[in-house]
């Protein structure tokens, strides 16, 4: 009995010793699995944050700081300045592209960002180390809401139902790591959306560049008019003074030129009397000069007589030595000139009058009229004409731009204003390269064709 005894208390013995290293055994194992998963998911984790590459981080925060000093500077730039702020974008993205674009980090980032569920990892007890079930194709989650959420389809530990079919479990482990990979996708999308609004923002700043340039060369161009306004307003002032005073003198002329012209009238009258006594005289001088000249004509009457008579002796003796082989003098004829001359037609003119008639109408006629080319610049194509609303112009309209009459250039309002107008030199028409600032132009109003 003792012996048996002995026996069953040494066979307990073991058994407990047993029970207590197989569940020894089973511990070590599920720490051995936790810990290989912990340190898997904290050097993934690591590796996506890239944190060995130190130089290049701290170059990206040099760059990302050297960004926000230019933008929160503003400084005005010319137009045919490089934008800094593009300059600082494009060299930031440069540095971020050598860490999100490289090409470990890609596949690691893919390789993380996936839905691990049931049987997505399996225990590889030689390596110590979890690896990917290949039997079990992988896809990334397709959106941020938690996909194992219905522990009724996926439950934490494996669930037999009532008809004995098998539901596999999702370790918690697999939802961390699948949680973990929507943290890291999440990452990369916000710095991929705060590159786009950097783009956005270097793109609209360089739009705010040119609406300042623009202002700032309007805001020059309303200072010089208001300037050239005062000027006029002094011109206008003295011409004001001096018609005034121009009205008083030809009031004084008009008076002496009445006064003078009252004269003439009563001179008109003595010299009305003078004609008619000439008058008198003077049928009395021709009618003693016709008695006169009819006494001379008598007399030439008869010179002619006496030369005709002998005239007809001398032609007689010629005929009579003719006949006796004398010769006959040769005559001469005499040319006649052509009366008729040509004239060369000149090039049609405008006349002072047009011209002046055309700068005095309020709206722009059919025919056009003069200015001068108040501005130009020739890399943005824009020009600056000194006229604009109160000659009824208005925006789109489309001007033929003359110059030493030729076409010199076509142009389109972009923007018309109370005393000056701004507009853009169209393409493939004329010479507007050969336009400068202060040139003498006439403009001719076009009307555009449409279907």
């Amino acid at each position: 009995m003792n012996a048996l005894a002995t026996i069953f208390r040494l066979l307990s013995l073991l058994s407990v010793a047993g029970l207590a290293g197989f569940l020894w055994f089973k511990l070590d194992k599920s720490r051995t699995m936790d810990a290989s998963f912990l340190d898997e998911v904290v050097d993934g984790a690591y590796f996506i944050l890239q944190s060995e590459k130190e130089a290049q981080w701290k170059d990206i925060s040099v760059k990302k700081t050297e960004f926000m000093e230019i933008f929160d500077a503003n400084e005005q730039i010319d137009r045919d300045d490089e934008n800094p702020l593009l300059e600082a974008a494009d060299s930031l993205r440069a540095s971020e592209d050598a860490i999100f674009r490289n090409s470990d980090y890609r596949e690691s980032l893919d390789l993380f960002t996936l839905e691990f569920g049931a049987e997505a990892l399996v225990w590889d007890s030689e390596s110590k180390k979890w690896k990917p079930n290949p039997a079990i194709n992988l896809t990334p989650p397709a959106n941020f809401m938690d996909p194992f959420e219905d522990e009724m389809k996926f439950p934490k530990e494996n669930l037999k139902k009532k008809d004995g079919t098998l539901v596999k479990a999702v370790p918690r482990a697999n939802r961390l790591r699948t949680v973990i990979g929507m943290f890291y996708k999440d990452r990369h999308d916000k710095y991929n959306e705060i590159s786009k609004l950097r783009d956005m923002i270097v793109e609209r700043d360089e739009e705010l560049r040119e609406y300042q340039n623009l202002f700032s060369d309007e805001k020059e161009e309303r200072n010089r008019l208001e300037e050239e306004k005062a000027d006029l307003t002094i011109t206008w002032r003295n011409l004001s003074a001096d018609f005034n005073q121009s009205k008083i003198d030809r009031q004084a002329e008009k008076e002496a030129l009445e006064t003078e012209v009252s004269q003439y009238k009563t001179r008109n009258s003595q010299l009305e009397l003078d004609r008619a006594n000439d008058k008198k005289s003077h049928e009395a001088e021709i009618t003693a000069m016709l008695d006169t000249h009819k006494k001379e004509l008598e007399a030439k009457r008869e010179e002619v007589r006496l030369a005709e008579a002998a005239g007809y002796k001398k032609g007689i003796e010629e005929m009579l030595s003719k006949q006796q082989g004398g010769e006959i003098a040769a005559s001469e004829i005499s040319e006649e000139v052509n009366p008729f001359m040509l004239k060369e037609k000149g090039p049609p003119k405008i006349t002072n009058d047009h011209l002046v008639g055309a700068v005095q109408k309020s709206a722009i006629s059919e025919s056009g009229t003069p200015s001068t080319i108040a501005r130009i610049d020739s890399s943005s194509g824009m020009v600056l004409l000194p006229f604009g609303e109160e000659r009824g112009v208005k925006t789109g309209t489309v001007f033929t731009v003359w110059k030493d009459k030729r076409e010199a250039a076509r142009i389109r309002v972009q923007s018309s204003r109370q005393g000056f107008l701004l507009a853009y030199i169209l393409p493939q028409f004329g010479e507007p390269n050969t336009l400068r600032p202060g040139d003498s132009i006439f403009i001719i109003p076009e009307k555009e064709e449409t279907l």
